[in-house]
């Protein structure tokens, strides 16, 4: 009797064991095919979205929209098919496409759809033998208003690195979408050249403009990159990417500002001319020796000389310097130029730049751009008694620089203040540099005044002129990178 009920027990668990397993192995083989299609889902999305990034960072291929459309699309086909190949996992009937369009202003979108038919395996003894699967990829490509802001200064010219900035900063045109991004170039050296007008179809001018840069002059910095805020500020378009990117091999010290002649008797440094032969000497000169319009000198009565708008470049030490006149727009001009009626050989005149300690009466607090002269950066040496005391010395070419950084300084704050545009400075710098300056210019993560609040540039290093293209480069992928 015993033995009779136990081989009931172990029929009844065969018949349940059976039945389990007909419940089972359709879950087991449905949670295979499952994630095979997720596998392949997650393969097809990956491949759509890896398709569509390659396209947007091609879009700056080709001097025409269409040529660039075309481009952006045969990119994106082919990252597409690196990715997932015909058969892949089995699939079959695979599709795929991609477009390019305007989906807001001065932004495009470039589109990756694809869909592909997976088979099943488990689930075909129920009668599902394949699924329809798709995926999309998107990525934006924002238009950018650039300007770039090239040194053309005579260390350019000595170093033998004046070609290569050249080749370099050709190549980085490459980077950007003639007929959608803007570029516009500005060049320095004593003062600024106004060199190619932002414009939307900028490659062959700019190309050729760039191959024809000669490398003279000083470091007006300053002045340059004011000018090339004033023209993103022209432009006014809050809804695009505004650059800055500017590029130096030296330390900035030019400073672009409305000088007054000097009309009193003081104690300064020599000019290192006449009688004033010492320039580590103080002497006590007396004003400067310039006519006014009327013909008028000093002391005669009514003596009123115009202010000179000019640029003065100063060196490291506390002697020597030169510095050039300069017409307001500076955008065709020479040494030498007068900027009023005034004569009889003032120190702004280029053949007597020796004299330049006598005849200016103090370096203003401010430059022409309203750019802060006597701080934040550098603490430059004022007078301390007489008619001009609390100004900057004219007379010690290092105040001169310091002054020259103070603007830069003050104005990349000033760039970094305005939440309306919200410009980013990028600086490239070559050789010997004041690297804490480009970095603070930049907002740089490693600037010692680093604000996470305000746009984030960054500045790139060059050792030497082999390294510049590189350096260019750089930039030029941080710049698309926040593009897309």
């Amino acid at each position: 009797m015993i033995k009779a009920k136990q081989t009931k027990k172990r029929g009844i668990a065969v018949l349940m064991t059976a039945f389990a397993l007909m419940i089972i192995i359709p879950i087991v083989g449905l949670g295979i095919d499952v994630g095979l299609l997720y596998l392949a889902k997650a393969k097809l999305s990956a491949a759509c979205d890896a398709a569509a990034l390659a396209a947007a960072r091609c879009l700056n291929r080709g001097l025409t929209l269409a040529d660039q459309e075309s481009a952006a699309h045969d990119r994106a086909i082919a990252y597409f098919d690196a990715n997932f190949p015909v058969g892949y996992m089995n699939s079959r009937s695979r599709t795929r496409d991609a477009t390019v369009a305007e989906t807001s202003y001065r932004l495009r979108t470039v589109t990756v759809t694809a869909s592909t038919i997976q088979p099943l395996y488990f689930m075909g003894v129920l009668g599902f033998n394949q699924v329809t699967i798709g995926a999309t990829g998107k990525a934006n490509r924002r238009d950018v208003n650039l300007m770039i802001v090239l040194d053309r200064s005579g260390s350019m010219q000595t170093s033998g690195a004046c070609t290569p900035m050249k080749d370099a900063a050709r190549s980085f045109l490459t980077y950007f979408a003639n007929g959608r991004d803007r570029l516009g170039l500005i060049t320095y050296s004593s003062g600024y050249y106004f060199a190619v007008a932002p414009t939307m179809n900028f490659y062959s001018t700019m190309d050729s403009t760039i191959s024809s840069i000669t490398c003279s002059g000083g470091t007006g910095a300053a002045a340059a990159v004011s000018e090339a805020y004033h023209q993103i500020q022209t432009i006014n378009e809050a809804g695009v990417l505004n650059m800055i990117v500017m590029f130096t091999d030296g330390v900035a010290n030019g400073v672009y500002a409305s000088y007054p002649v000097k009309k009193v008797t003081d104690t300064r440094y020599g000019d290192g001319s006449s009688s004033y032969s010492n320039t580590g000497s103080l002497y006590s000169m007396p004003p400067s020796t310039c006519k006014d319009g009327s013909g008028k000198s000093y002391p005669t009565a009514g003596w009123n000389p115009a202010n000179k708008v000019a640029v003065m470049v100063g060196d490291t030490g506390t002697t020597g310097t030169s510095w050039g006149l300069y017409a307001p727009t500076m955008s065709s001009i020479t040494a030498g130029d007068t900027a009023s009626s005034d004569s009889n050989g003032c120190g702004f005149a280029s053949s007597v730049n020796n004299r330049y300690r006598r005849d200016i009466a103090y370096v203003p607090d401010t430059d022409l751009y309203g750019n802060n002269l006597k701080c934040c950066y550098q603490t430059p040496n004022n007078f301390t008694s007489g008619g001009y005391s609390g100004y900057i010395r004219p007379d010690r070419p290092i105040d001169i620089q310091k002054a020259a950084g103070n603007a830069c300084d003050n104005l990349a704050a000033t760039v970094r203040a305005d939440t309306t545009l919200a410009p980013v400075i990028y600086t490239i710098g070559l050789g010997t540099v004041d690297e804490v300056l480009l970095k603070r210019m930049s907002n740089d993560p490693a600037s010692p005044i680093y604000d996470s609040t305000k746009q984030v540039g960054m500045y790139a290093y060059a050792p030497d002129a082999t390294q510049l293209s590189a350096a260019f480069a750089k930039i030029a992928s941080e710049i698309l990178r926040l593009a897309r």
